[in-house]
């Protein structure tokens, strides 16, 4: 009888065992579910002010490029300025035709001048495209480096909330996706730019003098 009772309570003792083991696991496991859902909700959120940072940067970057790009172009000797200089100079040989010279005379002088302004202008649009070709080359550069931690982010995203994106991300991508369209069509501009002047001197050479 003793020993039935010692066995009885013995098979208590150990199914007792095994509940609590059992509540202990689940409790420990709950934990650590909890432990990472608010590791996932720090590391969120943390990425989030990474993309805020990288998307200021962006909208600095494009606001800095713009200004340079302006600057090159208002600065001394622009294409403003020596049409001016050209009409200033196209008004007093309009007045040398009035005070007497013949219109032959006044007629290759014009020539003379529009040539000589159209080599002005060529010659600017080539200075002009080499410091633009400089500033786009460090343009390139810096958004090559938004990209490259672009591709850091969405990694680091994959490794610790298993998606390949976020919505963030992906307006951070569109933003760099912005920037390298906008850097495209300036550099196409610039180039235009530069074989028109180039076109134009080469229409004032075939007149004959």
């Amino acid at each position: 009888m003793k020993t039935l009772l010692i066995a009885a309570l013995l098979g208590t003792s150990l199914v007792s065992a095994q509940a609590n083991g059992s509540t202990l696991s689940n409790k420990l496991s709950a934990t650590a579910t909890v432990a990472n859902t608010k590791t996932n909700t720090n590391y969120e959120e943390e990425l989030k002010q990474k993309i805020e940072v990288q998307l200021y940067n962006l909208e600095m970057l494009q606001s800095q490029f713009k200004t340079a790009q302006q600057a090159i172009r208002n600065s001394k000797g622009n294409h403003t300025e020596i049409d001016k200089d050209y009409e200033y100079f196209y008004g007093l040989l309009n007045n040398d035709t009035n005070n007497g010279k013949t219109n032959a005379e006044s007629e290759k002088a014009v020539q003379r001048l529009k040539k000589e302004y159209a080599r002005k202008h060529k010659n600017r649009a080539a200075a002009e495209l080499k410091e633009q070709k400089a500033l786009a080359n460090n343009m390139q550069r810096e958004l090559q480096e938004h990209a490259r931690q672009l591709k850091y982010l969405k990694a680091k995203c994959k490794k610790q909330l298993n998606e390949e994106s976020t919505p963030s991300l992906e307006k951070l991508a569109g933003k760099i996706e912005e920037s390298q369209k906008m850097l495209l069509e300036s550099n196409s501009k610039n180039e235009k730019a530069a074989i028109y002047y180039a076109g134009k001197l080469q229409e004032a050479k075939k007149i004959s003098l």
